[in-house]
């Protein structure tokens, strides 16, 4: 598996920077948690945030004010934020997998090889798959420790590890979704455009707050997996098997246009 190995050895100083990065601040605002877990904040919580018109409450899902003194609740609130980095790290990684090599000229290098371009693409599909899921992992590994250290017997351990799982599984499938959107636009890229998968990613978050701030605009929560896979939205209802189902059903029709288009494309060598 020539390419699988080529890109992990191509961005697994990309993924070691995102790895740590997001981790540190998970760290950080999770050490935040023990004054917010105080009776005057949590008076705060239940009185003050009373008086905010309840859509932007939605919007930014504040509505559930308690549950910012628990740790899961706190959690969920400030991951929705870091989820957002994620997505652009997932978009990003399949942004450039089949242009990279047409923008930094080594594409004849990667053809001289004794591969298809069917195989190629499924390499790299395979590739960053594996990068997403060690990426995610850890995540999912340094967030249940920072969690549960910081608990301080308010939540039963296993009920913080059934809450996290059950938001990280989901998320998970949301950052598939993003993967192979950005591998969709990579077969049709001639060059390396981070800017586009940013962009989508935001104009999805936006759908999101202006869905629950505009009742006339709630359609656009709907088609917004940002907004459907909210950690908040998750701890209160359990395990949302259709979503999941309709992501992966249009993650893989978008990993498969992706192959059929980059087969017939026309490559710059």
């Amino acid at each position: 598996m020539t390419v699988f190995k080529i890109e992990w050895q191509n961005n697994r100083k990309s993924l070691l920077i995102w790895t740590i990065a997001l981790a540190a601040i998970i760290v950080v605002f999770m050490s935040i948690f023990p004054s917010m877990s105080s009776s005057g904040m949590k008076e705060m919580m239940t009185t003050k945030l009373d008086t905010l018109p309840q859509n932007m409450l939605k919007a930014f899902h504040l509505n559930s004010g308690p549950s910012l003194v628990e740790p899961t609740g706190f959690f969920a609130y400030i991951f929705q934020y870091i989820f957002i980095a994620a997505s652009i790290f997932s978009i990003m990684l399949g942004n450039k997998m089949l242009v990279k090599e047409e923008t930094d000229g080594t594409i004849e290098f990667l053809y001289a090889q004794p591969v298809s371009r069917k195989k190629i693409i499924l390499e790299k599909i395979a590739a960053t798959l594996s990068m997403l899921f060690v990426f995610w992992l850890v995540t999912y590994c340094v967030s249940l420790a920072t969690t549960l250290f910081f608990n301080d017997g308010l939540l039963k351990n296993k009920e913080i590890i059934t809450s996290l799982s059950k938001i990280f599984i989901t998320e998970f499938v949301v950052l598939i979704f993003f993967l192979s959107l950005g591998f969709l636009l990579s077969s049709f890229l001639k060059q390396v455009n981070q800017g586009i998968s940013m962009g989508l990613v935001f104009i999805f978050y936006l759908f999101g707050i202006v869905g629950d701030l505009e009742e006339k605009f709630s359609y656009l929560t709907d088609i917004s997996p940002i907004a459907k896979a909210n950690p908040a939205a998750i701890l209160e209802k359990s395990m949302d098997y259709p979503l999941i189902g309709i992501l992966i059903g249009i993650s893989l029709l978008l990993f498969i246009f992706s192959i059929i288009i980059y087969q017939r494309k026309d490559l710059e060598i």
